[in-house]
């Protein structure tokens, strides 16, 4: 079980057994137990198995168990239904995965299939593939008792994060450095591990500051431009996320008066219910301000820029 054996959890995190046949407790007997609990505490756990491994030996209670839940009950429902009413915060648990078939068992059915892996995070996922690797042997053959699931390239980016520092591991867990920063991180010496790691997290941050920057331009042209919809092309980009430093530019949405007229769109002023040539943007530009006028005109441009700036 990764991350040792626990011995509570938080009530919340305990889910009913959805296969226990009992479908009604005793309320005067809950009742004892729940003042016993209050006065002396919980004295006997609760038999649980993880959801991952109830899951894998049941999977066809696959939605009756609550992504919340970290436990599902096997022995001591009355103990639970007693402990809320005690008002207790914690149960304690006596965890039991055996159903579930032997550990490698466990953490090879829960790496093959996608809805059990949403249970593990990143850095549980490298703790199961180095117990398999120990085990197996080799990450080739983890593939292979995989079926295939997960390819040697992955388990080795994914197993590079265990040679992170600890409090690193519990940023990457907590989504506040990127995988494939942490990834990357994992391939480099021990000291330079944490240098790397803030110097990619500041290069984001000025590319984000640069895509900002942009955004704030386009729309400022857009304010300074009267009836215009669109700004230059020159004053619109759009960042490439995996490579900050490369910025693609955009055509402009804005054609002249005159190439407008030439696409054959409407004058201004001409039938507002005129069918609109959807294929020119002269004829699009040219009924928005129209019939829009100058404000929502100004609105509908400074949404197109939105999106272009985006990527969209």
């Amino acid at each position: 079980m990764l991350g040792g054996v626990p011995t509570e959890a938080s009530l919340e995190k305990v889910a009913l057994n959805p296969a226990n046949p009992r479908e009604s407790l005793d309320e005067e007997y809950i009742a004892q137990l729940a003042a016993n609990m209050r006065q002396v505490g919980q004295i006997q756990p609760a038999t649980v198995m993880t959801r991952v491994a109830f899951l894998i030996a049941n999977p066809e209670y696959r939605d009756a168990v609550p992504t919340v839940a970290d436990f599902v009950l096997l022995d001591g429902h009355c103990r639970l239904a007693a402990a809320k009413s005690a008002g207790l915060q914690r149960l304690k648990i006596a965890p039991d995965d055996s159903a579930a078939g032997t550990p490698e068992d466990i953490l090879t059915a829960a790496l093959s299939a996608n809805h059990f892996r949403k249970d593990l995070s990143y850095i549980e996922e490298a703790r199961a593939l180095e117990v398999l690797v120990t085990y197996h042997g080799s990450a080739s053959a983890v593939a292979e008792a995989l079926g295939g699931k997960l390819n040697t390239s992955w388990i080795s980016q994914r197993r590079a994060l265990l040679a992170l520092p600890e409090d690193i591991q519990e940023r990457v867990d907590a989504r506040e450095i990127p995988l494939e920063i942490a990834r990357a991180a994992g391939h480099k010496d021990p000291q330079e591990q944490r240098a790397f790691v803030e110097t990619k997290l500041a290069e984001r941050e000025v590319a984000r500051a640069q895509k900002a920057r942009h955004r704030g331009r386009a729309a400022t042209a857009v304010d300074g431009q009267g009836d215009a919809v669109a700004p230059a092309a020159t004053d619109v980009y759009a960042v490439n996320d995996s490579d900050p430093s490369g910025a693609r530019q955009l055509p402009s949405a804005r054609p002249s008066a005159a190439s407008a007229l030439e696409e054959g769109a409407a004058p201004l002023g001409a039938d507002a219910h005129a069918p609109l040539d959807w294929s020119s943007p002269g004829a699009v530009a040219l009924a928005i301000r129209a019939r829009m006028g100058v404000e929502k005109a100004r609105q509908v441009a400074r949404e197109l820029l939105d999106g272009f700036a985006a990527g969209v």
